[in-house]
């Protein structure tokens, strides 16, 4: 057999590598159970191609530290070769090893001292950068409110069709609002314990009992959640249904849109309506509008409040935390924000209520159901459940108490506007009080004694709500009334 002949067909058909590696394995250098680096290589995976790269990498490591230790041995034995031709009259290898030694030791002090000098250096460094931008961005707006900070991607198209301001950094936020940069930081931080309140705080009773709660912004606040709501809030798109707080619509329009005493009318009320509304779900919406994660957590912010105690320490008056951050009865962004939140929820009802022939109305937190038709064909506790499910879903919650199911023969009323008769009017209850009101006055005038402002002011208000409501079903009073006034 012509060994070389066969050896050069061989290394031409596989290779000089596969060819040296067969040899191996033939001559027993190479275990024949394991495959060669080129088949390995041929049949490796991502997963094995990233893990022998760790290997060279973790190779490469330790072998730039030998050839530093072997660069440092060098550098010692030349200078033991130098010290030696030095002494080589008068060699004392301890002497020199103790030379030698200073030497390196006060090279050793004098590295770490550079390496500490350049660490410091790098540490005052990253601490300038750090407090610049902190100078000139807001990066922390309150524990537990900070979290999608990092977000900054802005849909500009989305924000563009639907007229919205381009709004993508801070400093273009507090433009558009027309208040100063610090003035934004100052009001877009949550603090848990503060000494000056941004909020008015008051109660005014129900008509159903207990108070209500109001939080009304103070000045600076107040423009900035106003520069919101124009240049933002009511630009955006809400429910036909919707009636509160809406330009060109009232609790007049809510009530006419309804048929005159009908067969049956629901009113519903939602529980907590605004403190409902907190400050991920107001976030969320300026998100789902087309602005970043930052811009939304900042405008969420100006939006949102939270309750607070009033506490005294040490003869200073603190305002103490007690409650997470939800939307303000009394801010003029909340109610607009409520409609745009409650814009999928009234879709979907209004959806249902067509389906059943059903009118639906909501202003605020005051829904209004009315139905004509024979009832032994309308499932209400079916419906009722529907609307439930819907609400709920959408993160209200119904009260119950206030729930009321009015028929022909009940006093059918609309947030104030009674539609039992064929024209809409008010409680007879209430016109009762104005035209005593208006009698006791008319007594006083004749008498001779001067009206009370007060009183005065109360009848004008009543008698222009009159006249807004129905100025042809109350004509005569509204003429008495304003008799009365001219003087």
């Amino acid at each position: 057999m012509d060994t070389r002949s066969e050896y050069r067909k061989l290394v031409s058909e596989k290779g000089k590598k596969e060819f040296t590696f067969l040899k191996m394995q033939e001559y027993g250098f190479w275990p024949s159970h394991l495959p060669t680096p080129y088949e390995r290589q041929q049949n490796e995976t991502e997963e094995d191609f990233e893990n022998r790269k760790k290997l060279l990498d973790e190779f490469q490591k330790l072998s730039d530290v030998i050839s530093k230790a072997y660069t440092e041995k060098n550098e010692i034995e030349k200078k033991l070769f130098s010290l030696q031709k030095e002494y080589q009259n008068t060699w004392d290898y301890e002497k020199v090893r103790a030379v030698v030694a200073q030497e390196i030791m006060k090279e050793s002090i004098a590295r770490r001292a550079e390496r500490k000098a350049e660490r410091e250096r790098q540490k005052q460094l990253k601490t300038e950068a750090w407090q610049k931008r902190k100078a000139e961005n807001i990066l922390f707006i309150g524990r537990g409110y900070s979290n999608i900070l990092h977000k900054k991607e802005t849909d500009v198209a989305k924000l563009e069709q639907q007229k919205l301001p381009i709004i993508q950094t801070d400093r273009e936020l507090a433009n558009t609002l027309g208040i100063e940069y610090n003035t934004l930081r100052y009001l877009a931080y949550h603090r848990d314990v503060v000494t000056f309140d941004n909020y008015y705080r008051f109660d005014i009773p129900k008509k159903s009992g207990g108070t209500r709660h109001i939080a009304a912004p103070k000045i600076q606040l107040k423009m900035a959640q106003r520069q919101i709501l124009e240049k933002i809030l009511q630009k955006v798109e809400i429910s036909d249904v919707a009636h509160g707080f809406v330009k060109s619509k009232s609790v007049l329009t809510g009530a006419k849109v309804h048929h005159t005493s009908p067969d049956l009318l629901i009113n519903m009320d939602l529980e907590n309506f605004f403190p409902t509304i907190t400050f991920e779900r107001v976030r969320g919406l300026y998100q789902h509008l087309g602005y970043s994660g930052y811009i939304a957590s900042l405008l969420a912010m100006i939006c949102t409040y939270c309750e607070r105690m009033p506490v005294e320490i040490k003869g200073e008056t603190k305002y103490i935390k007690t409650s997470e951050r939800i939307l303000p009865q009394g801010s003029p962004a909340s109610p607009m924000i409520t409609n745009i939140i409650c814009h999928r929820m009234d879709k979907r009802i209004y959806g249902l209520c067509q389906k059943l022939g059903v009118t639906y109305t909501r202003y605020a937190d005051d829904m209004s159901f009315s139905y004509i038709g024979e009832l032994e064909n309308f499932a209400i506790g079916s419906f009722l459940n529907s609307i439930q499910k819907i609400i709920e879903s959408e993160g209200f919650h119904i009260n119950k108490q206030k729930t009321n199911i009015l028929r022909k023969h009940n006093r059918q009323y609309i947030t104030g506007i009674v539609i039992n008769n064929d024209e809409i009017g008010v409680a007879r209850k209430w016109v009762k009080i104005l035209r005593a009101s208006i009698h006791n006055a008319q007594k006083l005038k004749n008498a001779g004694e001067a009206i009370p402002h007060k009183t005065k002011m109360e009848i004008a208000g009543k008698i222009a709500w009159l006249k807004s409501v129905n100025e042809k079903r109350y004509h005569k009073m509204i003429q008495q009334g304003m008799e009365l006034l001219k003087s």
